[in-house]
């Protein structure tokens, strides 16, 4: 998760120059290769902070309207564009997935001569979706679209798909409106996670993560298969969805650490955690370590992505790994068939993932002094499943 946040520049005043701006564009007032000014220049004339300006220039460099000359200012972009170029649009490059992601496209555009140009919110929400809103009017063909979730965001995407412009989405799958897609099977390694932990005796599992986002409820999915077809009836009140409080983008450690918290305070407390990505994992290390509870000793944590942090823990986090960069692939080349074809039909491809075993996962009963060993009996998980 990220610790970044919204600037809190008035958006209304932003998003109104950058009309503006763009406006003057189109009707030839400001002419391809034409000096606008300087951020600092154009913020005293309007009597507004550089901050502001910043913002609503960014929208254009993005759109392919304007650049950015170091030392000089501001310019209109020249007109000939010498190759193919596609947008990618981030959350925050700051998380694993957007910056894997954005490596294995960036890798896969050069060898087929795509010029990328990548955008990074840096954790603000709004500038993503209107970033995302005026592609349709920029100089790219076509756009990538990673780790965006939210009803805000569907709308968008939906408008973005009547204008007919191509895009592929990256780590989300809409249900109810049919636009290209490349996810890892998040599903599978719900039911991964969960398998493990039913073979080392846990029953009661609670899961931890954003239910905001399609690829999470599918891991969360998947875990509940697991144990319901190890015969063990899924306990839904430890699935806990941090979204329904909490900024998205903003960071979540202090809200993980209380449900940790809130669920091991329970008569019977679970035994394993299955956290949606390694980053809640993490802040569930955290929890525990506070309520004096040793990983696996009292508690097996599984995490999600295979994060580089997740082999920095102490012990190495047993997570579900991701393939990121072939996902990025993936994305581009998908994203060159739709600009080469535009009739083409939506495509939704899923890529399989493994599981990446850690020390974080013991057994019930085989770690030493556990305090909170269920021990066996009615529930106990099926030989078929221990197989």
């Amino acid at each position: 998760m990220s610790d970044c946040t919204s600037t809190g520049t008035n958006s209304t005043l932003y998003l109104a120059i950058a009309d503006r701006l763009r406006e003057g564009i189109r009707t030839g007032e400001y002419r391809p290769g034409e000096l606008i000014g300087s951020e600092h220049a154009l913020a005293r004339e309007q009597s507004i902070s550089r901050m502001t300006v910043r913002r609503a220039s960014g929208l254009l460099v993005n759109e392919g309207l304007l650049e950015r000359r170091p030392g000089k200012g501001l310019f209109v972009r020249e007109n000939h564009v010498t190759t193919r170029q596609v947008q990618v649009i981030v959350s925050n490059l700051a998380w694993e997935t957007c910056l894997q992601v954005s490596r294995g496209l960036q890798a896969a555009a050069k060898e087929v001569g795509i010029q990328v140009q990548l955008y990074d919110a840096h954790g603000d929400a709004e500038l993503d979706l209107e970033v995302v809103r005026q592609l349709p009017y920029g100089v790219a063909r076509g756009a990538v679209i990673v780790s965006l979730h939210g009803q805000a965001f569907n709308e968008v995407v939906f408008d973005l798909k009547t204008k007919r412009f191509p895009f592929v989405l990256v780590d989300q799958q809409l249900r109810d409106i049919d636009v290209p897609s490349v996810t890892a099977d998040n599903y599978a390694g719900g039911y991964l996670a969960g398998r493990t932990l039913l073979e080392a005796g846990h029953r009661r599992i609670a899961f931890v993560g954003d239910l905001v986002a399609s690829t999470v409820r599918d891991r969360l999915n998947g875990l509940r298969d697991a144990v319901n077809d190890a015969g063990v009836a899924f306990d839904r009140s430890l699935a806990i969805d941090l979204g329904t409080e909490q900024d998205r983008l903003g960071d979540w450690s202090a809200r993980v650490e209380e449900c940790v918290a809130d669920l091991m305070g329970k008569s019977s407390p679970p035994t394993a955690l299955f956290c949606s990505c390694d980053a809640i994992a993490r802040s569930a290390y955290r929890a525990l370590a506070n309520l004096n509870l040793s990983v696996p000793q009292d508690v097996s944590v599984v995490g999600f992505d295979d994060d580089p942090l997740a082999e920095w823990l102490t012990p190495r986090l047993t997570t579900v790994r991701q393939p990121f960069r072939r996902m990025g692939t993936e994305a581009l080349n998908l994203l060159g068939r739709l600009m080469n074809d535009p009739n083409s039909p939506s495509e939704r491809r899923v890529l399989p993932v493994e599981l990446v075993r850690g020390e974080s996962v013991a057994a019930i009963g085989s770690a030493r002094g556990s305090r909170l060993d269920l021990g066996t009996g009615p529930g106990s998980v099926p030989s078929a499943v221990m197989q």
